[in-house]
Formats: structure tokens, C-alpha cells, sequence
């Protein structure tokens, strides 16, 4: 059973104007955590394996979801600043939704506004309304069955790379693409087509929508796209194997398309 707790910023904006609230627990400071350190001291706050990822979303600033015992955990990377009654209040939230502690968080999130990033809105939206395939429905179902509505991105149909007549063969096809810059999946127009099943196109997509949840990490001045952790949470689709199966058998048809 999963077990859901959210702290959405939008919807108590009243942070910034806000006294703070009195010291919450030790009040050691302990700034400049990275994310392990973050994770392993709410573990021992908690008493719980935690899991965290550290997100740039623009209104859940924190969410978190039960699996067995371990709680998976959201947070903002304002957190990584945060001092010990700050992550003692993120503890107290998480375990059982104490009332001190969310006044705390959104006092702590109303100060740190500059940090919340607003991407600027494109003029002309991606269109994901395909002739067999609806981009936006796929994502939506993806975003509320592995995200918890966490994802904040932009998708439609990319253009196709060749001109009318062009009939070369293809040595290689990018599916899909995600760009970190303004948050945007594109999804190549040759999977729209109807003898490409919805589950291989929900595949691609929730690739594409890993690369935000996760981010691209830069290891000795390289970027890697997909870290051990990527495809660790890649194998979390549930049609995975079929998936996976069903691109190996169909390869040189979509080249060939």
C-alpha cells in the first residue's frame, strides 16, 4: 500500500508575509547539505529508510510516498540549505503531517521564493494530439500512476526529419527527447501511427519524463543521461520487457518509416 503526504506551495502563498515561527527542535544549524546527507538524516529522524530526490518543480515544493517501508521523497532543492529545525519540520511533516511543523516549511519556503524557478511560457504550445495517438492523455495517465502529478513539463510531436519524396533509410531514430532548458518531451511523429501499440508510445514517454523527474547529471565535466539510478527507475514501467521487446522486433520498421 502507498502512502501519500504533498506540501503544494501554490496553495499557501501567504508564506512570505509570514512571522517565523518559533524554533522547532535542536537548534543546531547544519547548512549546505548535499542530498545524501539530506536523505540519511531524515531516515534518522524518521526511523524509516527514505529515499530522496531533489526537484525544481514551480508548486510542490514536498511530497512523499510509502512503498513497504521505505518512504520515497520529494523535496525542492531549496532543502539542501536548510538547518537542523528546518529538517527536524520536514521529519514531523513527512511522519505524520504535523500542523507547527507545515506552518515552519511554508514560512521557510515563503523566504526562499527566488529559488522557485518559473519557466517562461513558449507562445506557441507543442501540439500532442497525434492521428492515433493523444500525447497529452499518455502523459497525464504516466504523470498520475508513477509521478503523483509531479511532473511539469511540456509534450507534443516532433517534426519529421525528412522532406517529402526523401526516402533514404534511416541508420538511426531518436524516439523521443527531453529538453532540461524549458522542460519540453517532444516524441518522434513516426510512432504515431496505428500499428505502433499505445504501451510502446507510454514507454517512450515515460523515459522522456524520467530525464525531469531525475535530471542530467554532470560527472567530470560530462553529462550523463542515464545514470544507474535512470534505469533502475526504467525498469519501473510496467510493461518494460514488453516494451522493450517490442522495439528490438520492429526496429527496421521505424527506420524504414
Amino acid at each position: 500500500m502507498a502512502v501519500q503526504t504533498s506540501f503544494d506551495f501554490a496553495a499557501s502563498p501567504a508564506g512570505a508575509g509570514q512571522r517565523a515561527p518559533g524554533p522547532l527542535g535542536d537548534p543546531e544549524h547544519e547548512t549546505g547539505r548535499s542530498r545524501s546527507v539530506l536523505e540519511r538524516r531524515l531516515g534518522e529522524l524518521m526511523a524509516r529508510p527514505i529515499s530522496l530526490t531533489l526537484t525544481d518543480n514551480e508548486r510542490t515544493m514536498i511530497s512523499a510516498r510509502r512503498r513497504g517501508d521505505v518512504e520515497h521523497v520529494r523535496l525542492h532543492h531549496m532543502f539542501v540549505e536548510a538547518d537542523e529545525p528546518v529538517v527536524r519540520a520536514l521529519a514531523a511533516f513527512l511522519r505524520d503531517g504535523d500542523r507547527l511543523a507545515s506552518q515552519h516549511l511554508e514560512h521557510y519556503v515563503g523566504q526562499r521564493r527566488d529559488r522557485i524557478r518559473t519557466r517562461p511560457r513558449r507562445k506557441a504550445a507543442l501540439s500532442g494530439n497525434g492521428s492515433h495517438h493523444d500525447l497529452a492523455k499518455v502523459f497525464d495517465y504516466l504523470n498520475a500512476r508513477y509521478f503523483d502529478d509531479g511532473v511539469d513539463a511540456e509534450i507534443g510531436w516532433g517534426r519529421h526529419g525528412r522532406a517529402p519524396g526523401k526516402r533514404r533509410r534511416r541508420r538511426s531514430i531518436k524516439l523521443g527527447s527531453y529538453r532540461q532548458s524549458d522542460a519540453t518531451i517532444r516524441v518522434h511523429p513516426v510512432l504515431d501511427a496505428a500499428w505502433v501499440p499505445e504501451f510502446f508510445v507510454e514507454y517512450v514517454v515515460y523515459h522522456e519524463m524520467l530525464h525531469h523527474v531525475i535530471g542530467i547529471p554532470v560527472e567530470d565535466g560530462k553529462r550523463r543521461m542515464h545514470t544507474a539510478e535512470f534505469r533502475r527507475r526504467e525498469r519501473g514501467y510496467a510493461r518494460y520487457e514488453e516494451a522493450t521487446s517490442w522495439e528490438r522486433d520492429n526496429l527496421e520498421r521505424l527506420l524504414s518509416s
